[in-house]
């Protein structure tokens, strides 16, 4: 972003958010009345600029794209190594304890343009569908690919630091916004706005590695499906993960209600949302006593997995994908028993419908098993699927309005996090004004 963008939009969002939960902030309001679609366009472009200029110091510590298939890999794999070319600049990757000294250092001060872009997108829906629409520069990559592929990033580092976890919070508070606007989400999803994001790879698990351009809401899944996947921690981040699968399902349930079928590799985010109710039971000792955790995450976490149980058959591109989330949930059913009991002590009526379907859905087909299977403990992956397609039919899931709703954004609910962040922009934005 140019000195003369970044500097005025940095303090235009610092002073839209200056006490703005105590008094109407005017500058709040002239956010929300601007409509100059020319000067929206320039400021896209500069955080466009930002964000991927912020995102490079990470893959300055840590190149995280595998090597193209080059001379040098080609002789490789014949077995002639001796004879390809040193790849040049190549720098191996941080040992653990570099990895947590360098990437802990980030992000780069110019994160702080999160917050003024997450204040816009929040008061005004045409800048949202600007930052959204706008397309690259030539030889440069479209404004909110950068901003999605920063938020990988910093999604994929949130634990290691306060500071990182509250940016990674903003760009995630950016794009719920962004999500809960159902025009625009409609386009998100649709082929309409297509390119190519360059998302975080550093610490394993890895998902499949895109190289085509796609529809971005695949992409907002795969940041959460990475959040999720890795940051797992006994003092887990609890509003993270509240925000992930608030904006999870407020996907699901577009796709379904419109019945739009999302080509996109549906079971890796299977698997990391059933890996987290692992996560959860095997750590209920740290965890169960965590302020909120049932009503924040172990409840909307289980009703997502149940409406898309329920609902899947409207989104999924393909019996297969549909398939493999009964897998998944009969490979993790000895373990949603112990989730329940852990999790869901005392709840209030309606509170454990989402586990109650799991295990419900988990039980009728370990009972289709033993019926057929006898009492084998282990059972193929093809017994497994062939049991789950007869099982269909006998299968009922009782219709519940309940799953698949949610609220829209309110800014109030956050109110304490978001002066925390804000503090914390203000401090990077001193640092950055003190600069030679």
């Amino acid at each position: 972003m140019e000195p003369d963008i970044f500097a005025p939009f940095l303090l235009l969002g610092l002073l839209a958010n200056y006490n703005k939960f105590e008094f109407q902030n005017p500058y709040q309001h002239r956010l929300e009345d601007f409509i100059n679609e020319s000067i929206m366009q320039q400021i896209v472009y500069g955080i466009g600029d930002v964000c991927g200029a912020v995102r490079d110091r990470y893959v300055a510590l840590q190149e995280d794209l595998p090597d193209a298939w080059n001379l040098s890999s080609t002789l490789t794999f014949i077995g002639l190594r001796a004879l390809s070319p040193d790849p040049k600049n190549k720098r191996p990757p941080p040992t653990e304890e570099e990895a947590k000294e360098q990437f802990g250092a980030l992000p780069t001060l110019e994160a702080a343009v999160a917050l003024p872009t997450y204040t816009f997108v929040h008061a005004n829906k045409l800048f949202a569908s600007c930052l959204a629409n706008t397309p690259a520069k030539p030889k440069s990559e479209a404004p909110f690919s950068a901003l999605l592929s920063l938020a990988s990033y910093l999604t994929h580092h949130a634990h290691r630091s306060a500071r990182a976890t509250q940016y990674a919070l903003l760009n995630l508070l950016t794009l719920r916004i962004m999500i809960e606007d159902q025009a625009l989400v409609k386009r998100l999803c649709s082929g309409d706005i297509r390119f190519y994001v360059r998302l975080c790879r550093q610490r394993p698990p890895n998902l499949p590695l895109v190289t085509t351009n796609r529809a971005p809401v695949c992409v907002v899944l795969d940041i959460c499906t990475d959040t999720i996947s890795h940051n797992l921690r006994r003092r887990l981040d609890g509003q993270l993960y509240c925000l992930v699968i608030g904006i999870i399902l407020r996907i699901v349930s577009h796709l379904a209600s419109n019945r739009t079928r999302l080509q996109h590799h549906w079971p890796y985010l299977w698997g990391a949302l059933l890996s987290f109710i692992k996560f959860l039971t095997q750590y209920e000792a740290d965890l169960s006593h965590q302020p909120h955790i049932q009503e924040d995450i172990c409840s909307p976490l289980t009703s997502l997995i149940a409406y898309c149980l329920s609902a899947g058959d409207r989104f999924l591109p393909d019996p297969g994908s549909y398939d493999d989330l009964f897998y998944k949930l009969v490979e993790t059913g000895p373990t949603l028993p112990k989730f329940r009991d852990a999790y869901f002590r005392g709840s209030g009526a309606g509170q454990d419908t989402g586990i109650n379907v799991l295990i419900s859905i988990s039980s009728h087909y370990h009972d289709l098993l033993h019926a057929k299977h006898g009492k084998k403990t282990h059972q193929s992956p093809a017994a497994v699927q062939s049991v789950i397609k007869q099982g269909y039919e006998s299968l009922e899931i009782e219709p519940n309005e309940n799953l698949g709703l949610w609220e829209k954004w309110r800014e109030s609910i956050w109110k304490a996090e978001l002066k925390k962040i804000t503090r914390t922009v203000i401090q990077d934005v001193k640092k950055i004004a003190e600069r030679p």
